[in-house]
């Protein structure tokens, strides 16, 4: 089995797994941790321990984290470098994360990088026939 992490600075995370469950209706086996909140202290280590601890021999870990050598980042990493079954993908978008967890390929690294290389951010010309664009051509 898959499970997901989405590690963020702020409430990142929580509304990326809420796209998540409105776009796919995907919502078990996706854990949030929202990091730095005021109202909300979080010990970041603790809580991917949490989620390392939920992980079965069998099962495959894959940790999404907002920014590459960010202090939620840094974090996982640490945690997570000797682990053979956890994936961790950074500098993560909605696009990257329907693309993994829709996925029903066996993972291994060299799949994931291709998972990731599929979902690029695109900056779209506003002259473009975007009224011509259907639900579909998103979801490709």
């Amino acid at each position: 089995m898959k499970k997901y992490l989405i590690a963020s600075h702020g409430k990142l995370a929580s509304g990326l797994k809420s796209s998540l469950e409105v776009l796919t209706g995907i919502k078990d086996n996706v854990t949030v941790i929202n990091a730095y909140l005021a109202d909300q202290p979080v010990n970041v280590a603790q809580e991917v321990q949490k989620f390392l601890k939920t992980l079965n021999k069998e099962d495959i870990g894959i940790i999404f984290t907002d920014l590459v050598g960010g202090s939620v980042n840094r974090e996982v990493v640490e945690q997570t470098k000797d682990l053979k079954q956890v994936f961790v993908v950074s500098s993560v978008n909605l696009p990257t994360i329907l693309a993994v967890v829709l996925d029903q390929e066996p993972m291994n690294v060299v799949h994931l990088k291709e998972l990731v290389a599929s979902a690029p951010v695109e900056v779209m010309s506003l002259n473009s026939n975007v009224a011509s664009l259907s639900d579909d051509d998103f979801l490709v």
